[in-house]
């Protein structure tokens, strides 16, 4: 792979407060931007400890202010999942990116409006060219000893989602993590890559697909075995655990716990990207350890390339949900997101592009100056025969 810069990539300098276990994906606090809104955010909730602010009750996507088990400290956080049986919750902290699942009601605290008028200072960013497979057997562990420290990255794309994080023996594995990315990556999601796909599902911005025919096959070959799979049962389940799950039909998928409210869950089949909510115990079952089911979800995200924010929760409303799963798209892969979104043109069966109706439209030109400022790298994948 050879990368032409037109500039010299700017670095920012950043505190590393979380990285995820299973993927590349890191969250930082802008450094010396967030320093002193942390500051403000601790003033603010050492009143509220002092006041005893506590309410008799929370529930799910409440915002309160929880002790974090691990160093006993009071920091922001969203109501995650209760455990009626153990009395306890999991939640977000808003400000660091982690996730604590055994906080007692008397460790949360109500929230103030002062701090509801604060944005979230963890900012979650994806690794640019790191497979989970590398960061999992190498590069977490180099990335680990800078939690809790100032780090240097610079943005890879437009949208800011994307980093190159400076971490200890970086040229070291450049090499080889970019080489295996290239092997493990399927083939077909390459940059300005051309293909047909159903869409399978969609949410508030953005949508899923299945590549055809690949996709349409692996997803029959996964539901078949586990129509026919010994199943089993599990006690307890928490927030990312991977399941089987069941709908009302009888059928079976491959899903993902995002939310649990009173030993009610919501369920994403990661296959298609549909959500299943209010699943009961009995509607779960543990997925077995074998190959098949390790392999990545085969439901690929997507947005619309040069669509902004706006515009993207329009499109999907106003015409993308509405495609029915049996129309073949074109989809043409703009901009790359590591597997785990793809910014992408949409052309319907009439031809019909769904990117030309909601693109920017020059307006806010300084908007659009700033992204392009932005996307300062340019990368050229040359593909080696092997």
């Amino acid at each position: 792979m050879i990368i032409l810069l037109e500039t010299p990539p700017k670095y920012r300098q950043a505190f590393l407060t979380h990285i995820e276990k299973d993927k590349p994906y890191v969250y930082l606090q802008l450094y010396p931007e967030s320093e002193s809104i942390i500051d403000r955010i601790n003033e603010l909730i050492g009143n509220i400890i002092h006041e005893d602010k506590h309410n008799s009750s929370y529930k799910i996507g409440d915002h309160i202010v929880a002790k974090f088990t691990e160093d006993e400290n009071y920091y922001r956080a969203r109501i995650e999942s209760y455990s009626p049986s153990t009395e306890l919750y999991t939640v977000y902290f808003l400000d660091y990116g982690n996730i604590d699942e055994n906080i007692p009601i008397d460790h949360l605290y109500s929230y103030s409006d002062d701090l509801n008028e604060i944005e979230h200072q963890a900012r979650g960013y994806l690794l640019n060219e790191i497979n989970p497979e590398i960061w999992k057997e190498i590069v977490r562990s180099l990335v680990e000893k800078n939690l809790n420290d100032i780090v240097e990255f610079y943005f890879i794309d437009e949208n800011n989602s994307i980093i190159h994080l400076k971490f200890d023996n970086e040229n070291e594995i450049c090499h080889d993590t970019k080489e295996d990315f290239n092997v493990i990556k399927s083939p077909i999601i390459e940059q300005n890559k051309t293909f047909q796909a159903n869409i399978t599902a969609t949410d508030n911005d953005c949508f899923y697909i299945h590549i055809l025919p690949d996709g349409n096959l692996h997803t029959c070959e996964i539901e078949e075995i586990l129509q026919t799979c010994d199943k089993q049962h599990k006690n307890t389940w928490k927030i990312n655990d991977l399941c089987i799950v069941s709908n009302e039909e009888n059928k079976y998928y491959r899903g993902e716990i995002l939310a649990i409210d009173d030993n009610k869950y919501d369920v994403k089949c990661i296959d298609y990207g549909n959500i299943l909510q209010n699943i009961t115990d009995d509607h779960l079952y543990v997925l077995p350890d074998e190959e098949i089911f390790k392999q990545s979800s085969l439901a690929h995200q997507c947005r619309l390339y040069n669509v902004d924010d706006v515009n993207q929760v329009k499109a999907i409303e106003e015409i993308i949900k509405n495609i029915q799963p049996t129309e073949r798209v074109t989809i043409t892969v703009e901009n790359d997101r590591n597997d785990q979104c793809l910014f992408v043109t949409l052309v319907r069966e009439n031809n019909e592009i769904v990117n030309e109706q909601y693109s920017f439209d020059g307006s806010d030109t300084t908007e659009n100056e700033n992204k392009v400022e932005n996307c300062f790298i340019y990368q050229i994948t040359s593909m080696q025969t092997r």
